[in-house]
């Protein structure tokens, strides 16, 4: 494949996975929040966590291995300069930390799921608030310093 094609879906999957953090947290969740049927909110709440984390799922190894890829064909070059050595680093460490709280976020709403089936609604809907307002803002926020970092490199 071509190398360009490459960086270029290397580059929309950590736009998928920023833009969709983004998203749900800005305006799904606030949306849902105008339900008036608390488990219904949940409970769609629960449907639409599952398939967002499925798809940020996808995004993510698409970006596993675009990432491999365009290192090794830069590696020469990399090796060369410890700056663009500490950049990638960086880069793979924040991916590393936003991967690790969206697999802490999928267990925690099958957490939840199970709580709102067995009929406690409301702590079920403070396991969601804190996955929506907590762990994907941070995530947004540090999957736009990777997508800066990801910036500098090609320039």
């Amino acid at each position: 494949m071509s190398y360009n094609l490459i960086l270029m879906i290397h580059i929309a999957s950590a736009i998928v996975w920023v833009g969709a953090s983004f998203i749900f947290s800005m305006s799904v969740f606030p949306s849902l929040a105008q339900i008036p049927n608390e488990r219904m909110i949940v409970r769609t709440t629960i449907r639409i966590m599952f398939r967002y984390l499925k798809v940020t799922f996808g995004a993510s190894v698409t970006l596993l291995f675009s990432a491999i890829f365009l290192y090794y064909k830069n590696y020469k070059i990399l090796l060369s300069n410890p700056i663009l050595n500490t950049i990638i680093l960086t880069k793979v460490f924040i991916w590393f930390i936003m991967t690790i709280s969206y697999i802490y976020a999928y267990f925690k709403t099958k957490q939840a799921k199970s709580i709102c089936f067995s009929g406690n609604s409301l702590k079920a809907v403070d396991m969601l608030k804190v996955i929506a307002n907590y762990i994907f803002v941070f995530n947004i926020m540090i999957g736009f310093v990777a997508i800066y970092f990801g910036v500098m490199l090609r320039s």
